[in-house]
């Protein structure tokens, strides 16, 4: 893939500033057209910029730099328009950042030259009411700071398979399993299954636990209690309230989000050393 036109998208945090500016001046030597987004533009006074949430539109190749959260801030955009994102980490914990910063222009060198690999990861179409979304990592329903449980009612390809009565419901992809789902007792999942994971959060009942269904399948959750406090949260990015009766569906989207992956680490890798597996005491053990 010929990549003319490259945009980046920054965190607004002081330790972005170095990795910002080695980007660009790497890109610059290579004479390819870069534009930022609002936000980065500001940290060190760009002067081309867009929009974070269109940036895919005019580009080859997105670079974040910055955690999980700016990453999915831009994965809507990328997926629309079919455009690989490069993540560099800056904190310690990232699942979909898992590039290393300091090796941010031999990186860069090999994803120009042709020679990174893209992986592509299936991702949720999520609609209700006159909002249609897209979800890399999950869709979230939960009530708010008010102590009462909510009820859902769950069905799977137009059948009622059951209520639940707990905190919420997290329907997510493969790669959102070690997002929130994790937290709330989900398996993890390899982003190489093709699977929706429906994971309860403190629900009444002990006996219904996450369970995984085929992708090909379509979930529906009605709200059926009546609650002035209860949200649908897309990827952590989008709030949407709902009201009693409410019911949205979640289905297989029909692009994939594009993910340059670090060449020295493979999924299991990936998610050994950011969860510490193999460690006892603060010590990897032999």
């Amino acid at each position: 893939m010929d990549y003319k036109r490259v945009s980046i998208v920054a965190k607004p945090h002081k330790e972005v500033v170095k990795y910002l500016n080695r980007t660009i001046e790497y890109l610059k030597s290579k004479k390819v057209k870069i534009q930022l987004d609002e936000v980065s533009a500001k940290l060190i006074n760009y002067t081309n910029f867009t929009s974070r949430y269109n940036i895919g539109e005019d580009s080859d190749l997105i670079i974040v730099i910055g955690g999980d959260g700016t990453f999915l801030s831009v994965s809507k955009t990328a997926i629309l328009n079919s455009v690989p994102i490069a993540g560099f980490n800056l904190g310690t914990l990232g699942f979909l950042t898992e590039l290393n910063k300091e090796e941010v222009e031999e990186t860069l060198e090999k994803i120009l030259t042709g020679k990174a690999k893209i992986f592509e990861r299936k991702v949720f179409e999520f609609k209700f009411k006159k909002f249609n979304e897209i979800a890399a990592n999950d869709i979230v329903i939960t009530k708010g700071n008010i102590a009462r449980i909510i009820n859902l009612l769950l069905e799977i390809n137009g059948e009622e398979i059951t209520h639940i009565r707990g905190d919420g419901l997290i329907l997510s992809t493969p790669t959102g399993s070690t997002a929130y789902s994790l937290s709330a007792g989900g398996p993890i999942v390899s982003p190489e299954v093709n699977g929706i994971v429906i994971t309860p959060i403190c629900p009444h009942s002990l006996t219904f636990r996450p369970i995984i269904i085929p992708d090909n399948f379509k979930v529906c959750v009605t709200l059926q209690s009546k609650s002035d406090n209860v949200f649908i949260t897309i990827d952590g990015q989008k709030v949407i309230p709902i009201k009693k009766g409410g019911k949205f569906s979640v289905s297989l989207f029909n692009k994939t989000l594009k993910i340059i992956e670090n060449q020295y680490m493979n999924y299991y890798k990936l998610i050994s050393e950011k969860l510490n597996w193999g460690m006892k005491n603060g010590f990897k053990l032999d």
